[in-house]
Order: structure tokens, then C-alpha cells, then sequence
């Protein structure tokens, strides 16, 4: 796969053991070669309804995904690999897609490296030994049969004799649009009621480690990506309890949907705000990140004794024609959004199947709709007239899928 990439590998610095990031390298931003074309191996994973591109060479990141039922693409796709001023190493490559970070925060420091990979029949599987810790990373994406799901496996082992500290986050940068940038209206889809603040150039709102409501603080409505005026990251452990979290944009009417269990603690959102484009990019594209993580914050660390392992899979899925998004599981996505005179309903499972999708208004069933649904397909209805509360539950043929709640 050909890529414009500026050349940063001329401009690499050695460090020292006195270095806290030796033994990796420091960058000289005043030696890197300008933009030239530059080829990447890359290994292509398709089904019927999911298309990834990943580069082994490149961290191991998925560079691109295809929502094959909308054709379009999700991921950020920078027209240029370009080094920028951010990162624990004081630089990272500013690429797109979904990178490791690992094995500390802020992108960590494997991210522009190679990976040791091989092909499995329903995925790729991806692993680098880091050289700071001796901690080993496994990364195994796969793509499930007739679904719509991305099942993300990391795996961290350490075969050293000592105990060890690190993080592990998979960042996403993400457009969701049919522009490579986010649209005003694009909306966070985040089940928490208070976020703490990571870093932030909006001088209003509090600052590292600082509590905001969530989504509305000051009168200001954070799920909308439009309300982002400064950079901003936050961190959202809370949604860990419902187990999900995600983004849409109902002008494309697209989004994605991560789920993971309730004991990976990281859930983060970061925007570019009114940063300048050309830190990150030559033609002026943006994106947002939606990061999934072990550890609730940047600053905690999850130990490892010798010997020792931690591994877990999450899932992560496109949702298309639904209008929004309010609550996901493993298996299915919904939309419950109370109007002024009832109820709005979507539903959109993983893969086709039949489904039973119960309404209930204070405790009681007030409607039930037998429909079929899958990737792309989802069911929408309204119901009204009435006040709630609403809920809802969604069965498919092996029994519950997904409950809802106002």
C-alpha cells in the first residue's frame, strides 16, 4: 500500500539509559525529509460486511475501515504521515486508524514500529516484544462470519523476572462523516453522568483532573462535537459500568459502537478543537479520538507479577440508518429517544437474525414489534402518544439482547 509520508526515520535520535524513554528514540523535527510516497505491507481482512486494512509494519494498526453496507470509511485517513510534538516520546506519527498504545499513555511508544504478525483464517494476529519493560503485547482482530462485529483480543504476558507497570489503550481517530472531518452535530455516545478532565486548552472548564458534568456542564452540551471550542480530553470510567460507548453522526447517519467488559476500566474522548490542522496534517482534515482502555485514567497503572498475563476481548461495530444512538450491547444497538408526544425506536443487531422488540412505559408492555435486522438494516419506529419512562428490550433467537432505559 502506497502512502505520502514525510520521512522522520532520517531524523531519529538515540537516546540514553538516563532517557526515560530509552531505549527508543527521540526525534530532531529540524532533520525530517518531506513528504514522498512510500510503501507499506499491508494485510487486507474482508467479510460481508466489515473491510480493515492493517500494517504490520506501522504499529500493527488497523489503517482502515470500511463500513461495506454505507461504503463508507470510518477511520481518519490522513493523506500524510507526519511526525507531530505530541506523545510520551515528545513525538508520534500522526497516521489514522486504530493504534496500540502501549506501554505507557499518551500513544505510547511501539506505535511506528514493526509488528510481528500472522494470518489466521478470520483475522490477523499481531505481536511485539517492548523493549523497556520485556512485556510481551498480543493484538488478535478478527472478523466473525456473517457479523458486522471487529472482535479486538489484546493479550499482555511478562516473562520477566519482576513485576511490571504499564498501560494499554486502543485509540481510534475517527470522522464517521462523508468528509475526512467530523460534522458539527456528530454526537458522543457516552452512558456516564460526569466526565474528569484530561487536558484542555478551554480556560471555562476545569482543568487535568477536574470533574465536569456529563453531557451538560455550564449549559453547554458536550455530546456535540460543535461544543468542543478548545482541545479537550476526557475520561469517562462510569460508562465501564454499562459496558459500552460510541459516536454518531446523524447527518451520515453513521456510527461505531465499542463494547467491553466492565472490569477494562478506560473510556477517553479527545477533540482537536480550534488546534491548527497543519500540527498533524498537510490539507487540513480533522478527526476525534474515542479511546478503550485497561486502566481507568492516564494516570493509573495496571501491574503485572512475573509469569503473569491479562487478556479480554472487545467488540467494536459500525450502526448505519438508525438516526442515533443511545445504548449498545455485544449484540445489538438501539435508539430510545422520547419525543414530545412518544417514543422514536431504532434497532440494529450485529448480524441478521428475527428479533422481538419490546416497548414498556412505566414497568408495563405497551407494544411489541416482531422484525428482521442486521448490519445496515436496522428497524425503526415511533410509538405514541405517551410520557414514559420508557424501556426497552430487544430479543433475538437465543434469548435477550439488549435492554434500554431512559
Amino acid at each position: 500500500m502506497t502512502l505520502m509520508a514525510y520521512d522522520w526515520e532520517r531524523a531519529l535520535v538515540p537516546t540514553s539509559p538516563d532517557d526515560p524513554v530509552y531505549p527508543y528514540h527521540r526525534l530532531d523535527f529540524g532533520a525530517v525529509g518531506g513528504p514522498a510516497p512510500r510503501s507499506f505491507r499491508a494485510l487486507f481482512l474482508q467479510n460481508d460486511y466489515v473491510s480493515l486494512t492493517v500494517l504490520p509494519d506501522l504499529g500493527g494498526r488497523i489503517l482502515r475501515w470500511t463500513d461495506r453496507t454505507t461504503g463508507r470509511q470510518l477511520f481518519y485517513a490522513n493523506p500524510v504521515l507526519k511526525p507531530t510534538h505530541w506523545g510520551y516520546r515528545g513525538w508520534w506519527l500522526a497516521t489514522g486508524g486504530i493504534e496500540w498504545a502501549f506501554p505507557t499513555e499518551e500513544h505510547g511508544l511501539v506505535e511506528y514500529l514493526p509488528w510481528e504478525y500472522r494470518l489466521l483464517g478470520d483475522g490477523v494476529y499481531l505481536r511485539r516484544t517492548e523493549e523497556r519493560t520485556g512485556l510481551v503485547v498480543e493484538v488478535t482482530v478478527r472478523l466473525e462470519r456473517g457479523s458486522g462485529r471487529v472482535l479486538l483480543s489484546p493479550r499482555i504476558t511478562n516473562p520477566t523476572g519482576r513485576e511490571q507497570s504499564f498501560q494499554f489503550w486502543a485509540n481510534a481517530m475517527l470522522t464517521l462523516s462523508d468528509f475526512n472531518a467530523p460534522s458539527p452535530d456528530m454526537r458522543f455516545v457516552l452512558p456516564a453522568r460526569e466526565v474528569i478532565v484530561h487536558s484542555t486548552g478551554d480556560s471555562s472548564l476545569p482543568g487535568p483532573g477536574g470533574v465536569m458534568a456529563w453531557p451538560v456542564h455550564t449549559g453547554r452540551d458536550f455530546s456535540r462535537y460543535g461544543e468542543w471550542r478548545s482541545y479537550l480530553g476526557v475520561f469517562a470510567p462510569g460508562a465501564a459500568d454499562a459496558g459500552f460507548a460510541g459516536a454518531y453522526d446523524p447527518g451520515s447517519d453513521q456510527g461505531i459502537v465499542r463494547v467491553a467488559p466492565a472490569s477494562i476500566r478506560g473510556v477517553k474522548i479527545f477533540c482537536l478543537g480550534d488546534l491548527p490542522s497543519d500540527l498533524w496534517t498537510d490539507d487540513g482534515s480533522r478527526y476525534f479520538e474515542l479511546w478503550g482502555g485497561l486502566t481507568p485514567t492516564f494516570w493509573h497503572f495496571f501491574s503485572l507479577a512475573p509469569g503473569r498475563s491479562v487478556s479480554w476481548t472487545e467488540y467494536w461495530y459500525a450502526v448505519s440508518g438508525m438516526g442515533g444512538l443511545t445504548h449498545a450491547s455485544a449484540e445489538a444497538a438501539a435508539r430510545l429517544s422520547p419525543t414530545g408526544d412518544g417514543v422514536e425506536v431504532a434497532v440494529e443487531a450485529i448480524r441478521p437474525m428475527r428479533v422481538a422488540v419490546v416497548l414498556r412505559q412505566g414497568g408495563q408492555e405497551v407494544a411489541r414489534w416482531d422484525a428482521e435486522t442486521g448490519p445496515g438494516r436496522p428497524f425503526r419506529t415511533t410509538f405514541g402518544p405517551g410520557g414514559g419512562p420508557w424501556a426497552l428490550e430487544v430479543y433475538g433467537p437465543q434469548g435477550l439482547l439488549l435492554t434500554a432505559k431512559e
